[in-house]
Order: structure tokens, then C-alpha cells, then sequence
């Protein structure tokens, strides 16, 4: 689930597993050897948080304000969740296509069948706050 969450990103990857042996240490000794996928879930709040100036740094400094738009829309949507291109030039109209562009030249989204979906989970979770 790990690798799932943060699509094998080095920094994500060590944000997150930070906070799940900061979590597990709080925990009985009889239950700290083994992370469960409910730690894994439950150190993702911790991981956005203590993380925040990476995604402050994309929100802030990698995206325009078109950007973060489309960022949100599509994180709106959930997990997994593929946005087509249709709709987004219904919700965008003649914006969305320089700003797709840019998105997935900073490989934040990525292009799948008919649309456009998140690359990385943790990313759109802190885009969903």
C-alpha cells in the first residue's frame, strides 16, 4: 500500500514510512513489529502534515492557479478516479488544455484511456484538504 500511496517517489516513500514507526512506537510492544494497512492509513493525516512544504512547494511553485484548479477538480473525484477530457472542457473551458499540458510535464497527472488521473495518491489526498 505504501508504494501505492506515494507511486515509489523517494521522498514520499520515507515521509511516509517515518510516520508509520513514529506511529508503531506508540503502540504495545506486542503489536510494533508488524504494520498493519491500518497503520499504513492511519499515519497518512501525520505524512500530509509533516510533508506539507513539499506539496506547499507544488501548490505554490510548480502550478498556476489554473493549475491548482484542475489539481483540486480531479482530486475531488477520489481515488483512482479518471477525469475525461470532455469534462474538463466543460468545467475549464479553453484553459484546460495548456494547463493539462503543464500538469503532466511535472508528471502530476498522467494521461489513462480517455482521460487524466493523478500520478502519485498522497499527492491528491493533499489536494483534496
Amino acid at each position: 500500500r505504501v508504494l501505492q500511496l506515494t507511486r515509489c517517489h523517494p521522498f514520499l516513500v520515507q515521509l511516509l514510512c517515518g510516520e508509520i514507526i513514529v506511529l508503531k512506537n506508540e503502540q504495545a510492544p506486542a503489536i510494533r513489529r508488524l504494520a498493519t494497512l491500518a497503520d499504513v492509513e492511519a499515519a497518512i493525516p501525520e505524512a500530509l502534515q509533516s510533508g506539507g512544504f513539499f506539496f506547499a512547494d507544488i501548490h505554490n511553485n510548480q502550478v498556476d492557479a489554473n493549475g491548482r484548479d484542475i489539481l483540486r477538480y480531479i482530486a475531488a473525484q477520489g481515488e483512482g478516479a479518471i477525469v475525461s477530457k470532455l469534462s474538463l472542457s466543460q468545467q475549464f473551458n479553453d484553459v484546460w488544455q495548456r494547463t493539462i499540458e503543464l500538469l503532466l510535464q511535472r508528471e502530476l497527472i498522467e494521461e489513462v484511456a480517455e482521460g487524466y488521473c493523478f500520478q502519485v495518491e498522497l499527492i491528491r489526498r493533499w489536494f483534496t484538504q
